[in-house]
Parts: structure tokens; C-alpha cells; sequence
């Protein structure tokens, strides 16, 4: 009944648009008011009658099918397809040489869309938290194991000139994945390289290291009587309270993944050059409450920040690809008759994933067995507060993974 109600309202819009309303808009304005199953629907309208999905975009349909089952909690359907677009990626890798020729006559837009980096990485971030959400840890870790391989084909791909060698919030995710699953040392490997990128990345994405992943640093290195890293870290942390492994053992964990904010998304800019235009976040503030606890939020990933960062990084290169194409073009042009019908107009490669958040925040919090209940507070950047009430039913050393949706 749900869904034909959700087709009458999207009928009804339809309707009342005149069919003026850019797919876009359309796709903002239901994820921004929480209606993921109107946002589904509009995905499969789109893909049957529409042109953003067409054969060079299909990458895109599977991004954006696999953000949005997400939301409407269908964590399989999802993560198949994630899986879709994890193997196109792969079959992308090699671009065809006749897709190659057709762009450098034309643009980019004639190629299909293989996915900005983070974009790549983010398939495998968000099949993770699907396993993480089902309470599956090991089958996270899986993917997590795949971003790294991904992250050293960037490193092998730009040498020297490469940013985006390692995640902070996939490392941290793995790490929590191995402690769910007893696997310390792991966990401590993990939570060590974790810390280590966002020290690395903080003057780049503007994330630090949390106090969180210093805490579970600290734990680990504890439970392994690791007391040189301890001493050292102790050292570099300044005072940090963190409870023990044999303490954690006997409480429960909650981890809060909060999706903040509308992402950025390509625009052209000057020299018909993409550039991410950037917009804000949703979140000013979150405070947990349960049993007597508060947690305290932090910013996990920057999606936005990192795809302005990564994509000035590799401006550079598709500058020089286009301004050989120029050359070409205007010696085509000139010396081949007819030419000019050959060649098409310079532009920017806009395509990009719009159905992921500006960034991730998290709270991690230790409560005590039994039945909880727990609320959560967000704030907006406009002061507007929204609760979303939990029940759990928590055994102690469990560990439970739960998101919260906010792009408004």
C-alpha cells in the first residue's frame, strides 16, 4: 500500500511540474526530505525513459540505486548493487580504445563514467557498513581488504604525484570489525594505520585525528601489552581516558554512522574544466543519550573536501589531455575536409555520485547489557533539532552498528 502511495505522490509531481523539474532537483528533494522511496522510484523512471542513466552512465545507475536501497534499509539489495558497479568498475579499469578515440574528438562525456577515486573506494566503504548493519563484521572486512588494493592501484597509477593513498575511516571501520570479532591485534594494526592517515591527511581534508581513534588506539595496544607504543603514544595523545579491553568485555558498543549533508557535485568550470561545487553540511551537532551515557560525535570522512582536493590534484592531467585534444582538433578541422563535422565541442565531464553524504560523522559509545533505550539529537547549521528514538536489546561484548540519515 506504502509503495502505490508513493507512486500516486510521484504521479501527482510529475503532473504538477509539467515535466520542468531537472532529474536532480527531483533527486535532491526527496533525500533531502527523507523520502528514499520516492528517490528510488525516480532512479528507475529515470533509468527506463530518461537520459542520465544512458549506456556511458550506467556505472552511475548503480551508484546511486546502491546509496538509496541503503537508506530504505535493504542492505542486500544494495550491496548487490555495489556489486554491479564494484565489476564494472573492474571491466573499466582497461578503457577501450575506440571509446578513448571517440572522446579525443569530442570530450570525456563520450567515455564511460568509471568513478573519481574516493568515488571507487566509496563502493567498497559502503558494502562494509551494509555487513556492518546486518552485524556481519567478517564479511566487512572483506571489503575493506578491497579498498586498500584499490588504494595502491592509485599510488601505482600516479607515482609521486598521488594523494589518496590509504582511508582513515575504512581503516577505522576495519579496525572495529577485527575488535567485534576478537581479532586485537588486527583491530590494533588497523586502528594504528587509521590514526596514523588522518595525522597524514588532516592539513589536506581538514579531519584530525578523533580522540576515538586515539581511545581504541590506546585499548588495543593495552589488551596486547604493547607498553612501548603505549608510552608513546601516551606521550603524543597528552591525557586520554580510554576503558580497558576486560572492561569493554563486559558492556556493549553502539556505533552511530551519521550521513551528513548533500555531497558536492561537478559543475564546469573555467577552460571547460570539472570542478566539485560544494554544498555545506546538515549536522552542527549531535548528543547521544542512553542509560546515562553521552557519546561524543566526530567527523569520520569529508567526502565533500576530499573530492575538491583529489580532483585539483588530477586537473592537472586532464588539462594536458585537453589541450592536446584542442591541437588536434583544430588540425583536423584545418587540413581534413570536412573535419569540423567530425569533431565535437570541448566540455567538462560533470558526472559524479550525488547520492552519498557531504560526510560521515560517528559516535561510538559503551553501554551496560539489557535493554536500552537511546535517543539521538541532531542539530542543523539552522538550529533545528530532530530526535530519533532507538530500542536495543544489548548482550554484553556485542557490538551494533546503526545509521542515521540527514542531508537536511
Amino acid at each position: 500500500m506504502k509503495k502505490i502511495i508513493s507512486m500516486i505522490l510521484l504521479a501527482f509531481l510529475f503532473i504538477l511540474t509539467g515535466c520542468g523539474v531537472p532529474f536532480h532537483k527531483q533527486l535532491d528533494m526527496y533525500m533531502m526530505n527523507g523520502q528514499y522511496d520516492l528517490a528510488d522510484q525516480l532512479i528507475d523512471t529515470e533509468k527506463a525513459n530518461g537520459s542520465e542513466y544512458n549506456d556511458k552512465n550506467t556505472l552511475l545507475y548503480y551508484f546511486d540505486k546502491g546509496s538509496v536501497t541503503q537508506m530504505l534499509g535493504e542492505y542486500k539489495l544494495s550491496s548487490d548493487f555495489l556489486d554491479k558497479a564494484d565489476d564494472m568498475i573492474d571491466k573499466l579499469y582497461t578503457k577501450s580504445a575506440v571509446d578513448e578515440a571517440g572522446a579525443f574528438l569530442s570530450n570525456d562525456l563520450n567515455i564511460k563514467y568509471t568513478g573519481e577515486d574516493f568515488e571507487q573506494v566509496m563502493v567498497n566503504i559502503l558494502k562494509a557498513l551494509n555487513y556492518m548493519y546486518l552485524d556481519d563484521f567478517s564479511a566487512a572486512r572483506v571489503e575493506v581488504k578491497k579498498v586498500n588494493n584499490k588504494l595502491n592501484l592509485f599510488a601505482d597509477t600516479y607515482g609521486d604525484k598521488a594523494i589518496y593513498t590509504d582511508d582513515p575511516f575504512a581503516r577505522y571501520l576495519s579496525g572495529f570489525c577485527y575488535e567485534a570479532n576478537g581479532d586485537i591485534n588486527d583491530a590494533y594494526i588497523d586502528y594504528k594505520k587509521s590514526y596514523e592517515t588522518y595525522r597524514k591527511y588532516s592539513a589536506i581534508y581538514g579531519v584530525s585525528p578523533p580522540d576515538s581513534v586515539k581511545q581504541d588506539l590506546l585499548r588495543t595496544a593495552a589488551a596486547l601489552n604493547f607498553t612501548d607504543d603505549i608510552e608513546m603514544y601516551k606521550k603524543e595523545f597528552g591525557t586520554i581516558t580510554y576503558m580497558t579491553r576486560p572492561e569493554l568485555e563486559k558492556r556493549a558498543e553502539i556505533l552511530i554512522v551519521v550521513y551528513d549533508g548533500m555531497p558536492a557535485y561537478k559543475v564546469e568550470g573555467l577552460a571547460h574544466m570539472p570542478v566539485f561545487n560544494v554544498r555545506g553540511y546538515s549536522v552542527s551537532n549531535i548528543e547521544v543519550y542512553a542509560q546515562g551515557v553521552t557519546g561524543t560525535p566526530f567527523v569520520a570522512q569529508d567526502l565533500s573536501t576530499m573530492a575538491v582536493k583529489n580532483l585539483e590534484n588530477k586537473n592537472a592531467w586532464i588539462l594536458l589531455k585537453s589541450v592536446a585534444r584542442g591541437v588536434v582538433k583544430d588540425l583536423i578541422k584545418q587540413f581534413v575536409p570536412l573535419g569540423s563535422l567530425f569533431v565535437g565541442e570541448e566540455k567538462a565531464d560533470t558526472r559524479s555520485w550525488r547520492t552519498i553524504p557531504a560526510r560521515f560523522q560517528m559516535i561510538r559509545l559503551s553501554l551496560p547489557p539489557g535493554d536500552i533505550k537511546a535517543l539521538v539529537k541532531l542539530y542543523s547549521v539552522n538550529g533545528i533539532e530532530r530526535e530519533i528514538p532507538f530500542d536495543l536489546k544489548l548482550r554484553a561484548g556485542q557490538k551494533k552498528v546503526l545509521p542515521i540519515y540527514c542531508f537536511n
